[in-house]
């Protein structure tokens, strides 16, 4: 059975004086699908976000979604969208509470103090409803901005840099929201970041995306382990290690040495097998860290 598509975007276009920042891009996204959108900044990313919120006007393209086009039927179609576009605003001097009930009068949909406890609990944000806003960290205003999103049970949200200035724990806390909110709530979500490990946690489709043109686009666990990654072995003898991967039949293009440390650079789906290999050698291994970053999975590709 095929996956019901939610938004499908054909020769998308966009041109700012002398920059062309979109060009030509379509792609697909699916029900359920969390949809990574990646690439380094300046790449179209925000400015696709924009187009497909109705923000701003393309140059030519069309957007379709819900079976919809957008230009068509903008008010109806934004009505199922929540949107986190950069950093939230909110009233300062206001309880987060109070911000949330503003917020959702907007939309026409007021929410009742039940569903906006509810909304506050799921982000962490419960114990602190009736503090003013001003005294909000950069982290907790990004997840009240998320609870703002989720406040009319949309079928499609946009989330552009989630994880802004949250600490690491923040950050897992994100991610096991938006897998909580697909799963359990169905929502079809798309992710839009420069970070390639953000994404490939939570995310089972992305495009990557560079001048404003699809670089690829397909499953993330697919597109991945087509690439090669430095992979760190934390072990008790790395000459050893290394000379036995160098008389093995591994597939590694280059090997390097440090104390207690060896760093190769190989295809992904081949790593588990490697440190099979050193371990029935007697290689004793505390920590295997794979190291792969947009930028150099972004060269890779171009």
């Amino acid at each position: 059975m095929n996956p019901h598509k939610i938004i499908e975007i054909t020769g998308l276009s966009k041109k700012f004086k002398e920059v062309q920042a979109v060009d030509d891009l379509s792609l697909q996204i699916y029900e359920r699908d969390i949809y990574g959108l990646l690439g380094p900044n300046g790449s179209g990313k925000s400015t696709t976000i924009r187009m497909l919120l109705s923000l701003i006007r393309p140059d030519h393209g069309e957007i379709m979604v819900f079976g919809k086009s957008l230009s068509r039927f903008r008010i109806q179609i934004l009505g199922k969208i929540g949107a986190l576009v950069e950093k939230p605003d909110f009233y300062e001097y206001l309880s987060a509470r109070k911000n949330m009930e503003i917020l959702s009068s907007y939309s026409g949909k007021k929410a009742g103090k039940r569903k906006i406890d509810e909304t506050l609990e799921l982000v962490g944000l419960m114990n602190r409803a009736e503090s003013k806003v001003k005294t909000y960290s950069k982290g907790m205003k990004q997840r009240l901005g998320l609870a703002q999103t989720m406040l009319n049970d949309p079928e499609l949200l946009v989330l552009d840099e989630p994880a802004g200035g949250l600490d690491p724990s923040g950050n897992r806390d994100i991610r096991n929201l938006i897998k909580y909110l697909n799963r359990e709530k169905n929502m079809t979500i798309i992710l839009s970041s420069h970070h390639l490990q953000e994404v490939e946690l939570v995310a089972n489709r992305m495009i990557i995306i560079g001048n404003g043109k699809k670089i690829v686009e397909g499953n993330v666990k697919d597109l991945l382990d087509e690439h090669t990654y430095y992979t760190t072995f934390s072990l008790d003898d790395e000459l050893k290690a290394r000379q036995l991967l160098e008389e093995s039949t591994f597939e590694i293009e280059k090997t390097e040495t440090e104390k207690n440390k060896l760093r190769i650079f190989c295809k992904r789906q081949i790593i588990p097998e490697v440190n099979k290999y050193l371990a029935e050698r007697d290689i004793s291994i505390f920590s295997i860290q794979i190291e792969q970053n947009l930028e150099d999975y972004f060269l890779t590709l171009t």
